[in-house]
């Protein structure tokens, strides 16, 4: 629902984890688009990663996936204790990205209101998630950069985007597979 708050502005959307789950879940993987590579890593060779950094990137993201899920919810809690459906915070939100956007219905001062507190709210708890997505990526032993470098090679190498399913559907790994919704990547 709130998905594209969380993804917006500086978090990059993982939408990795999201097409790992939902492969790692299906017999036989389909092939999925790919987002664009981050920024400075268009064109550059994959990087070399060992199988202890697939494992401890593979452990960041079934934590980010905990993180991702859990914000999720908190932004959607917050939107509705202001009064307003996570539905029209939604739509108001898109009609201010995309101005040629129609609304069901215009915005009311007090739907205007609500929508800045909540907007307010929103950022806040993206700025908790930011920092909860950094500390679990560095717990798992890896550098927020090197967990992006990572990250772009899988994207890059369908080999390594197989090993890191593996350890996700792997019993005893974790639990259960990963669920499919999408998590974000931190910044580095």
């Amino acid at each position: 629902m709130l998905k594209q708050i969380l993804a917006g502005g500086s978090v990059l959307a993982l939408v990795l984890v999201g097409s790992l789950s939902a492969q790692a879940q299906a017999p036989t993987p389909a092939p999925s688009p790919r987002p664009p590579a981050p920024q400075g890593q268009q064109g550059a060779p994959a990087p070399q990663v060992s199988p202890e950094e697939v494992q401890k990137f593979a452990n960041a993201v079934r934590q980010l996936q905990g993180i991702q899920q859990q914000a999720q919810t908190e932004m959607v809690q917050a939107v509705e204790r202001t009064g307003l459906s996570a539905q029209r915070f939604t739509e108001i939100s898109r009609s201010q990205r995309e101005p040629q956007t129609q609304l069901s219905q215009a915005v009311t001062a007090q739907e205007r209101q609500k929508f800045q507190q909540a907007s307010a709210r929103v950022g806040e708890i993206q700025q908790s998630t930011q920092s909860r997505m950094e500390q679990a990526v560095q717990t798992q032993g890896l550098e927020v950069q090197r967990f992006n470098q990572i990250f772009a090679a899988v994207q890059q190498d369908p080999s390594l985007l197989q090993r890191v399913q593996q350890i996700l559907q792997a019993p005893g790994s974790g639990g259960a597979p990963a669920s499919p919704a999408p998590a974000a990547s931190p910044r580095s």
